[in-house]
């Protein structure tokens, strides 16, 4: 078989198909980006509000602020990490040890990133056991990871603070 050249040989009639070629190019490069910045920017947590333990000591309970001072929140790191389309986020670590004497089997943790006044810039609350792992045991320790996304690069940014919401015990 033989190559005779280009389908279309006018110059005249291939512009059109080019042109629309490079149109359907870039209507398809604006939808991907689009869905990506819609991906970035959704909120970690859903609409229907923040997880919760439902049975569970909270604060303002005697028992809660008895346990709540026995759970050592250490080694508290923040990561800022840029994301695409320059939103900040910040990556708290930390660790939560348990010297209750008893195994927890539900644990509420708020991460809150504030400013130089104590006023929160961001905040986000999580449910770490049983999401995470089962139960914590006594003298146990555990990682905690809490992301906080679309924080302002202008924002006032002067510490971080992790603390206990609710807390629940696998013998009550």
């Amino acid at each position: 078989m033989t190559y005779y050249g280009p389908l279309i040989k006018e110059p005249n009639l291939r512009w059109p198909i080019v042109l629309a070629a490079g149109i359907i190019t870039a209507a398809i490069a604006a939808l991907v980006a689009a869905l990506y910045y819609v991906a970035m920017t959704r909120p970690a947590v859903s609409a229907h509000g923040v997880p919760h333990l439902e049975t569970s000591l909270r604060s303002g309970d005697a028992e809660f602020e008895q346990y709540r001072h026995q759970l050592a929140i250490n080694a508290l790191l923040g990561t800022e990490k840029v994301h695409p389309f320059n939103n900040l986020a910040v990556e708290m670590t930390g660790t939560i040890g348990n010297n209750t004497g008893r195994t927890i089997n539900g644990l509420e943790i708020r991460g809150a990133l504030l400013d130089r006044n104590e006023a929160t810039v961001r905040e986000r609350t999580v449910v770490v056991i049983p999401s995470r792992q089962t139960a914590l045991e006594p003298n146990e320790v555990i990682t905690v990871r809490i992301l906080l996304e679309n924080i302002d690069k202008e924002s006032d940014r002067a510490r971080l603070r992790l603390e206990v919401t609710a807390l629940s015990f696998a013998d009550s």
